[in-house]
C-alpha cells in the first residue's frame, strides 16, 4: 500500500498509485444519537468528551428502540444530516493506509457561505446535551454510502476518498470498531487525513416524532482542489461532491481547477464531475450558482424535493398526478434549456423515492427505472438512510461498466439502493468462493439480470 506523507518539496520522490474510477469528497463522519429513531445495529461507544458530557458519566447499550415505517424506499430526504450505517464483515489484511500529508489541513467551514432562504432545518442549539446512558453512535455519511454503493460492482482499489481524524501524535478520536468496519470494505478506499487540527466529522442528531434535529460537533470538511491533487484521490474518473458542497461551493471548486491549470500544467486534473448538493443549499437563492456550474457537471443528481426547492416549487405527495411530469419538465429544462456537461452531453438524474428515478440527456430524452422493491415486496424496505447516495454510487459504477451508458448504469443505482434499504446500516458482505462476494446473501448482478427483465 502506497502512502503520502510529509512535506511538498521538488526532491520529494513522487509517489505512484492506481488512480480510482471513483473518488468522493462527501463525507465520513460518526452520527451521535441522543433519542431512538430506529434499531441500534452494532452501536459504537461514545466519547463523553466529544459530545461535552460530564466525564464520569458512564456509557451502556441502549434498548433496541422500535423503528418508524419507512415512507419512501428509494432514499429521498430533506435532512442535512448524512447515513447512519454499521458493518459486520472483518477483515484479517493488514497493511500500510493510504493518507494525505499531514500539512494538509482541512477548513471546517464553507470557503463560501450560501445565502439566501435554505430548506427548513431544526436546530439542537437550544435543548440541552443528553444523559450520556441515552446516546450510542453510528458511523455514517454520503460519500461512505456513495462508496459502498458503487462498492457492489467495483473493487476496493477502484475507490477512494478522505477521512479526517485526529494526528497520530495526538489521542486517537476514532475508534477501533469504526476503523475495522471501514477497513472491512476494502482497505484501499479510506485515506486517512491527519493533519494537525483535524478531527473525525460527528454530529449530534435527535428525532422527535418524524422530526429530524441536527447539530454538528466537528463540522463537515470542505476539500480544496489542491489538498485532493496533493491526495491519492487525484487522477479519479469521477469526482463525487456531495453535501455539505452548496452550488456556491462547487463554482469556487471549479475556479480553483482552472487556476491550478494554468500554474501546473502537468499536474493539471479534469474530473468527470458528479454532484448531489447539500439540502440546506437547495432553495431559489441557490438556482443562479446552479445553472451557472451546470456546463462543467458531467452528471446532476438531486431527489424531487430538492430540485422543486430551487425552482419555488411547492412539494407533492407522491400520489399526486402532477409530481412525475414536473420532474421531467425541470429535467427537460436543465438538459436542453440550460445545459449540463461538456457540448450539452451532461446527465440529470432526478431520484423520486418510491416512484423510482427519471435520468434525462439531450440526445436522448428521459427514461423512468421504477425502485427495485415496489407493490408486495416493498415491505422489504426497512431504512431509506443513505439510499440516495449509494444509488449515485452505483450510478457511475454502472456508466464505468457500461461504456458511458446514461440508461443502462440508471439500472445499476436501482440495484445499489436495494441492498441498502434492507435493513438499518450497512448490508452485510460476504466472500462466496475464492472470488466471488454476496451482499445481504444475494448477487448484484443477479438483481441487475432480474430489474433488466422488468424494464425491458
Amino acid at each position: 500500500m502506497d502512502q503520502v506523507d510529509g512535506e511538498p518539496s521538488s526532491h520529494q520522490p513522487v509517489v505512484h498509485y492506481t488512480k480510482p474510477i471513483l473518488a468522493s469528497i462527501g463525507t465520513v463522519l460518526i452520527d451521535a444519537f441522543d433519542s431512538p429513531p430506529r434499531p441500534i445495529i452494532d452501536p459504537v461507544v461514545v466519547s463523553s468528551k466529544i459530545l461535552g458530557l460530564p466525564t464520569s458519566a458512564a456509557i451502556t447499550t441502549p434498548t433496541l428502540p422500535t423503528p418508524p415505517s419507512p415512507s419512501n424506499p428509494s432514499g429521498t430526504t430533506t435532512s442535512t444530516s448524512s447515513s447512519s450505517s454499521s458493518v459486520a464483515l472483518s477483515n484479517n489484511i493488514h497493511h500500510q493506509p493510504l493518507s494525505v500529508p499531514p500539512h494538509l489541513i482541512t477548513p471546517i467551514t464553507s470557503p463560501v457561505p450560501s445565502v439566501g432562504p435554505s430548506t427548513p432545518q431544526l436546530s439542537l442549539d437550544d435543548i440541552p446535551s443528553p444523559n450520556a446512558e441515552d446516546v450510542y453512535e453510528m458511523l455514517g455519511g454520503g460519500a461512505l454510502y456513495a462508496l459502498v454503493g458503487a462498492r457492489f460492482w467495483l473493487s476496493p482499489k477502484q475507490l477512494r476518498t478522505l477521512v479526517d481524524r485526529s494526528p497520530e501524535d495526538e489521542p486517537n478520536d476514532l475508534p477501533i470498531e469504526v476503523e475495522d468496519k471501514l477497513k472491512s470494505l476494502g482497505e484501499d478506499i479510506w485515506v486517512w487525513n491527519r493533519g494537525k487540527g483535524t478531527k473525525m466529522t460527528r454530529a449530534r442528531i435527535r428525532y422527535e416524532g418524524d422530526i429530524r434535529f441536527f447539530q454538528p460537533i466537528v463540522k463537515a470538511p470542505h476539500r480544496t482542489i489542491a489538498q485532493i491533487n496533493s491526495s491519492p484521490l487525484h487522477g479519479a474518473e469521477y469526482l463525487h461532491i456531495s453535501p455539505p458542497y452548496s452550488p456556491e461551493n462547487v463554482a469556487t471548486l471549479l475556479d480553483e481547477i482552472d487556476s491550478l491549470k494554468k500554474l501546473d500544467p502537468e499536474r493539471s486534473w479534469s474530473p468527470k464531475i458528479v454532484f448531489e448538493p447539500t439540502p440546506p443549499s437547495c432553495h431559489p437563492g441557490q438556482k443562479e450558482w446552479l445553472e451557472r456550474i451546470l456546463s462543467r457537471i458531467q452528471v446532476l443528481s438531486p431527489n424531487h424535493e430538492e430540485i422543486f426547492s430551487f425552482y419555488s416549487i411547492p412539494l407533492m405527495e407522491f400520489s399526486d398526478p402532477d409530481l412525475k411530469p414536473t420532474v421531467e419538465k425541470l429535467i427537460k429544462h436543465l438538459v436542453s434549456d440550460v445545459g449540463i456537461g461538456e457540448d450539452g452531453k451532461g446527465i440529470v438524474i432526478v431520484r423520486c423515492g418510491r416512484l423510482g428515478a427519471c435520468v434525462g440527456t439531450k440526445l436522448h430524452g428521459l427514461k423512468w427505472c421504477p425502485a427495485y422493491f415496489t407493490g408486495q415486496e416493498e415491505s422489504k424496505v426497512r431504512d431509506v438512510t443513505g439510499a440516495g447516495n449509494a444509488f449515485l454510487g452505483g450510478y457511475i459504477a454502472g456508466l464505468s461498466l457500461s461504456d458511458g451508458d446514461p440508461y443502462e448504469a440508471l439500472l445499476y443505482a436501482t440495484v445499489s439502493a436495494s441492498f441498502v434499504v434492507e435493513q438499518f446500516g450497512l448490508p452485510i458482505l460476504s466472500q462466496v468462493g475464492d472470488d466471488k462476494e454476496e451482499w445481504n446473501g444475494d448477487s448484484p448482478y443477479r438483481r441487475l439480470e432480474s430489474l433488466g427483465k422488468r424494464v425491458e
